[in-house]
């Protein structure tokens, strides 16, 4: 026997706080994937407030029409042997971020070595 029943589905998705695009984890526009969160607190002085929370989701077209012109937009090639990430990097992350941040850079060194190794013996 075949019957009907009405099934609910919570879905989470994201908004952009400035033009209230949806973006969608499952759209293959791949909106979701190029959103930039911002989520940071004030610190002593902040114009945002002592301590205070700040967050925003902005869509990656609106991102590129308020920031576009400051933005420093590079194309690179992560596994040409002359790429070298600046060593500011590390101040982008919190300190508890930074031994997973290391090791994993140090794994993609070693790989990229162990590839050009293997291409120079063929």
């Amino acid at each position: 026997m075949r019957q009907t029943r009405t099934k609910t589905i919570q879905e989470e998705i994201v908004v952009c706080d400035r033009c209230h695009r949806e973006m969608d984890p499952g759209n293959r526009d791949f909106e979701y994937q190029e959103r930039t969160a911002i989520r940071f607190r004030g610190g002593y002085g902040s114009v945002f407030g002592d301590g205070n929370l700040v967050e925003a989701d902005i869509c990656q077209n609106c991102l590129q029409e308020v920031f576009g012109k400051y933005l420093r937009i590079t194309e690179d090639d992560p596994f040409d042997p002359k790429h070298q990430l600046s060593d500011d990097a590390d101040k982008a992350y919190q300190e508890y971020q930074l031994q997973q941040i290391l090791s994993t850079e140090n794994f993609l060194k070693n790989f990229r070595e162990a590839i050009q190794t293997k291409q120079q013996e063929n």
